[in-house]
């Protein structure tokens, strides 16, 4: 009787860890990296720059949020089928960083920028 016990405990205890384990992998938007805008400037700016010149757009990449990345941005997220306001937020975030940042195999663009823009998990 108390191996039966132990049995359905440990297959409980098994199930649990699965089931945490599978959600562990849900998307969701990373609320501690502020999204970018307009008139920002910083390693935010640069890295969505730096995704758009990946993604064929002739901007300088300076860290500056200005006009010339206010356009490409806009253009970029209409393309795309995303809310074309200028702002980064996950959705705009994920396309510039999984579609190309990250398969450009720049370290720096792997491993720095999802720290700088929001994206989802």
């Amino acid at each position: 009787m108390i191996k039966n016990v132990f049995r359905r405990g440990a297959v409980t205890l098994g199930a649990v860890a699965v089931a945490v384990t599978s959600l562990a992998g849900v998307a969701h938007a990373d609320r501690g990296v502020p999204y970018v805008k307009p008139g920002q400037r910083g390693d935010g700016v640069s890295c969505v720059q730096q995704g758009l010149r990946n993604a064929g757009y002739n901007i300088e990449v300076d860290g500056q949020y200005g006009n010339a990345t206010y356009a490409a941005l806009t253009d970029f997220q209409h393309n795309r089928g995303l809310s074309a306001d200028g702002i980064v937020g996950p959705k705009t975030g994920d396309a510039l960083y999984y579609g190309y940042l990250k398969p450009s195999g720049n370290l720096v663009q792997i491993e720095f920028c999802p720290t700088v823009i929001p994206t989802t998990y």
